[in-house]
Formats: structure tokens, C-alpha cells, sequence
């Protein structure tokens, strides 16, 4: 059986504004369903890249495809499965709601007019449906902008900055409808500056920097990756991950280790700072009683115990570490109300594989 063909797929992507290149051999692939985030500094290249997608740009050479189909070669094609959201986008203001993705719909020339509610009723508009668009609040807008996008029914979002200018409760409302279309089998592509909400939606990432994409793939597996990379060297030269690949079990290790900012391994060898990870934890009872249950466990680099039953695990590991700990402070009697990994992992790579330069 062959592999199910990609939503985009991006190959040695190369584009210039005069002298200076914006884009430098970019290749990356979004996989059906997924959503992808897109990061990176001001001029990196994102909106160029948006734009080829979007086919409101040639590429100088290489190729972008949206669901196989070449955007260069057949841009009508493409318009029909996409659904693009550019940052800042304008809107009529002097029509109502209603009026506005009835306009948008008679562009598209979607042929069952019917479809303008069910788009109202998916992005929770219809409240406000007969109100006019220049009284919506920004996030308002941009629940608009993306029920407009989704008028024809596309396969592909492409989403530049959905997020943008947002106060705190419109960004979690944005967030949940983006999950919510996920849900339907959409394939989200969108570039943020709000790293920790990406953490919490995107299914994959790419980071891209002066131009040039320095590393995409899975959130994990990127940070297994780093992990890897900067591992001190074994005995046989080679590097080897300090992440342990056995689950947690308590008290395999020489003993805890209390100052997690110079964490070591058992062997004596540095953790870098890719590898090491927070985990928060509420239980019921005095959490500095509950703290030796998982000290000296495997992978456990420190505990800290506070106030309400508060706990911190400094730990390397995967979600199987997480659900390990649960499962073994469960089989003690201990009762848990609260689990929190720590949810800054995006942001530790992005700092990790940029430098901060500009073009």
C-alpha cells in the first residue's frame, strides 16, 4: 500500500527580493489531518513561504505542492482547496456578519447558499450573525476571517498569525475552533509568535531562520533529537541521549539529585538543558511525605515539595515517564488531583536552534 500523500509538501524552496535571498532551499512535508506550526523570528521568511502556498507568489525555483497539486502549474486548482487567513486581514465593516460570508460565499460561487449557516453555527456567530462587522471586537474579526475561509469547504488552512493582537480569552477561543476543525479533518497550516499555545495544538513544527529551515518534524521527537545531539560523547565516541529509555522505577538511581540546574546523570555526565523537563503535580496529603516515593526514581533529577500538596518532579523522559510516576504513586495509595507537564518544551527548542540573527 502506498503512503498517504501529503497535505503540503515543500521542496528546495528558493526566493529573492532583489539581491537579497528570503528563502534558502526549504524543504519540509505536512502530513494529512495534522496541524503544523510555523515559527520563526520577524524576516524569516514565514509570509514569503505563506504566500507561495497561497499562490500569491512564483517560487524563484523549487516546488510547493498542496494535496499533489503543483502551485505554480495549476494555481486555480489549488485556490479550491485551500483556505488562506493573511495576518491583518481586512473586513467590510459597514454590513452585517450575515452579509459579509453571504458576499464571500456568492465569490466563491459556492452553489448551496445553505452552507453560510452551518458556518455561523461552527464558529458560534450566531448571536451576533445580524450585527454589523464594525462592532465586532479583533477577536470577532478573526472567528470571522476564519469562518470566510471555510466557506468553500477547503482541505488545507493556511493561517498567518490567527492569534495576532488577540487578548487571552479570544486566543483560547481561536485555539479551541482550530481544534475543533482539526477534529473535522482539516490540515492546519499557521505560523505564531505564541509559542506555548502552538505547543498545546500542533501536531508538528518547523522552524525557520534567516531564510533557511533549521529543523522541522513532531515536538518530541525533535527534543529526542536535540537531546542527542548534545549528549557528551560514551566511551565508544559515540553520543548517546541521557534520556533514559526504561520507565520510571523507583530507586534505580545512585539517589536523588536536589539541584536540577546542574543535574548529572548516574555516570557523572552534564544534562542539557534540551533534556531536562518539569512536572507538576497536586496530591492530597503533605507533599513532603509523598516526595520520597519518587526521589532516586529513573530519569528523576529532583523533587521539590510545596504548599497544598504541591509537588515538582525535575526529570528527563518521555510521556511515559508521566504516566509511570502517576501509576506508581496510584499503586501507594497516594491520591492525585492535579498533572501538569511542563508545557514550555517549543520554546526551549526554538532557543536551542536559533541564534537570533536577522536578514
Amino acid at each position: 500500500m502506498s503512503a498517504a500523500l501529503p497535505a503540503i509538501r515543500v521542496r528546495h524552496l528558493w526566493h529573492r527580493f532583489g539581491t537579497m535571498d528570503v528563502l534558502r532551499d526549504v524543504s519540509f512535508e505536512v502530513g494529512q489531518g495534522e496541524i503544523f506550526g510555523f515559527i520563526g523570528p520577524n524576516g524569516a521568511g514565514k509570509t514569503t513561504t505563506i504566500r507561495i502556498m497561497a499562490t500569491l507568489l512564483e517560487p524563484l525555483s523549487g516546488k510547493v505542492e498542496i494535496d499533489g497539486i503543483d502551485v505554480a502549474l495549476a494555481p486555480e486548482r489549488v485556490r479550491r482547496l485551500i483556505g488562506y487567513m493573511p495576518d491583518h486581514a481586512g473586513v467590510y465593516e459597514r454590513i452585517t456578519i450575515r452579509e459579509f460570508l453571504e458576499f464571500f460565499a456568492a465569490a466563491y460561487a459556492v452553489p448551496d447558499r445553505a452552507v453560510v449557516g452551518a458556518v455561523i453555527e461552527l464558529t458560534e456567530l450566531g448571536k451576533l450573525q445580524h450585527r454589523l462587522v464594525a462592532e465586532l471586537s479583533k477577536g470577532m474579526k478573526q472567528r470571522l476571517q476564519i469562518a470566510r475561509i471555510l466557506l468553500h469547504d477547503p482541505k488545507v488552512l493556511v493561517l498567518d498569525e490567527p492569534a495576532s493582537d488577540l487578548d487571552p480569552r479570544a486566543r483560547i477561543e481561536v485555539r479551541d475552533l482550530l481544534l475543533e476543525l482539526k477534529d473535522l479533518g482539516k490540515t492546519i497550516f499557521l505560523s505564531s509568535h505564541i509559542l506555548t499555545e502552538l505547543s498545546d495544538i500542533c501536531t508538528s513544527v518547523g522552524i525557520l531562520e534567516r531564510g533557511s529551515l533549521v529543523v522541522s518534524g513532531p515536538i518530541s521527537e525533535i527534543a529526542e533529537r536535540l537531546a542527542a545531539r548534545n549528549a557528551p560523547p560514551g566511551a565508544d565516541g559515540k553520543r548517546e541521549p541521557p534520556t533514559p529509555q526504561s520507565p520510571f522505577l523507583p530507586g534505580n538511581e545512585a539517589g536523588p539529585v536536589h539541584n536540577a540546574e546542574r543535574a548529572q546523570t548516574a555516570g557523572g555526565a552534564l544534562v542539557p538543558g534540551a533534556a531536562r523537563k518539569r512536572l507538576r503535580l497536586r496530591v492530597i496529603g503533605d507533599a513532603r511525605s509523598i516526595a520520597p516515593l519518587i526521589e532516586g526514581g529513573g530519569g528523576v533529577l529532583g523533587v521539590e515539595a510545596g504548599l497544598a500538596g504541591q509537588l515538582t518532579v525535575h526529570y528527563v523522559g518521555d510521556e511515559r515517564f508521566v504516566a509511570e510516576v502517576v501509576r506508581h504513586l496510584v499503586s501507594r495509595g497516594v491520591g492525585i488531583v492535579g498533572v501538569e507537564p511542563e508545557r514550555n518544551e517549543l520554546e526551549r527548542i526554538f532557543l536551542e536552534v536559533t541564534r537570533g540573527d536577522l536578514q
